[in-house]
């Protein structure tokens, strides 16, 4: 995975009125914790910020975080991302410094790959449990996303998390927990008991 480049700024002060006036001069106050720093406020061109989310990577690009007056950039990712609940801009972010060559836990999306069969010629209907699955891997190799083949799946089949292969990665869900599944419909009970 491509990595970003963020630079930020040292932070002075805390509380809403500092927040406010950084937010008013387009800045994103910021918290920079982790691998080889001590905690540090910081804030981040809000631009700056959205182009860098803005990858296909989105909140799981790794960014290279260069803070004036540091040495050298820090290689680190989004922890934590809070927005305006009605505008939707981003209010404050939380970016943890990470060691390349040790695995981290993030969450990656699904990318469902062909239509069931079971939805396709047996009237089903697909039903997610869940969009996204937490794994630990090496931060130069997490996925924009993961791939799975669902159209195999028959009417009342389930697909689980332990029915995955992910050999760069290790997952970190129960596998007994359903990812998708399809479910009779109306229509597909209706066909079964006229064939019956």
């Amino acid at each position: 995975m491509a990595s970003v480049n963020l630079s930020a700024t040292p932070r002075e002060g805390s509380g809403k009125g500092v927040a406010r006036k950084l937010r008013a001069a387009g800045r994103v106050p910021a918290i920079l914790y982790g691998f080889g720093t001590e905690s540090q406020p910081v804030s981040v061109d809000n631009i700056e910020l959205r182009k860098a989310l803005s990858t296909s990577a989105g909140v799981r690009a790794i960014m290279q975080l260069q803070v004036e007056g540091g040495d050298k950039p820090f290689a680190v990712l989004i922890k934590e991302l809070q927005r305006h609940p009605l505008s939707r801009n981003i209010t404050h972010v939380d970016l943890v410094s990470i060691d390349l060559d040790v695995p981290v836990e993030v969450s990656v999306p699904i990318n469902a790959i062909g239509i069931p069969e079971g939805v396709k010629s047996q009237g089903g209907n697909l039903e997610w449990q869940r969009r996204e699955l937490q794994i630990r891997v090496l931060p130069p190799t997490i996925p924009e996303n993961i791939d799975i083949d669902i159209s195999g799946l028959q009417l009342t089949a389930a697909l689980h998390i332990g029915d995955l292969d992910l050999p760069d990665a290790e997952l970190l869900e129960e596998e007994t927990l359903t990812i998708c599944a399809v479910t009779p419909t109306r229509m597909s009970v209706e066909v079964a008991e006229t064939e019956e």
